[in-house]
């Protein structure tokens, strides 16, 4: 059996760039709250999109720092595409669901804006589902451009950072701090 040797000038380096560390543990947890919520952030924008994300990484902030913990705040549809879950609508009677490529990103008003009177070709079957919003063609036919829906169930769309990411943030800061007491912690 292999002997293990334990050398007392190893623990007490280790433990005097732990103290280092720890000896101002609010400038440690907000360095590591500041790390997690730039990761945070660089996860929304690598999800692409034209301003959803966006949004959601300039909203995404280190909110507090206590002697313990840090909090990472980010906004409310941010956590819901990460635990997914229904949507209601709040100040509309439904949900405007685009169903053509020319609708994505925009909103209804901007047709209407545009000159485009849109209206309401009322379906059954599902009684989530309203109607579709659309305009008349020029041959009569109608073009739709949004679904009428009074909920819709969001899959999950995991974005957030994973513990290891985090913990990785938390030592790579550690050993940072640490540098400036001559040593580095185990990885």
């Amino acid at each position: 059996m292999p002997e293990i040797t334990h050398n007392i000038e190893e623990v007490t380096n280790s433990l005097t760039r732990a103290a280092a560390v720890l000896a101002d543990p609010m400038a440690y947890l907000t360095v590591w709250g500041q790390g997690c919520a730039i990761q945070f952030r660089k996860n929304a924008r690598a999800k692409g999109g034209k301003s959803f994300w966006q949004d959601v990484a300039r909203q995404t902030v280190l909110r507090t720092v206590s002697g313990e913990e840090t909090q990472v705040w980010v906004p409310i549809a941010g956590a819901h595409k990460q635990t997914g879950g229904v949507i209601r609508p709040k100040n509309a009677r439904a949900l405007t669901i685009p169903v053509a490529d020319e609708a994505r990103g925009k909103r209804a008003g901007e047709f209407e804006q545009g000159g485009r009177e849109l209206f309401t070709l009322d379906i059954d079957g599902d009684p989530d589902t309203i109607g579709l919003l659309g305009y008349a063609e020029e041959d009569g036919d109608f073009h739709p451009l949004f679904v009428l829906r009074t909920r819709v169930d969001q899959d999950p769309d995991e974005w957030y950072p994973d513990e290891a990411v985090i913990n990785a943030i938390g030592v790579a800061e550690a050993n940072r701090m640490a540098a400036t007491a001559g040593g580095v912690f185990a990885r």
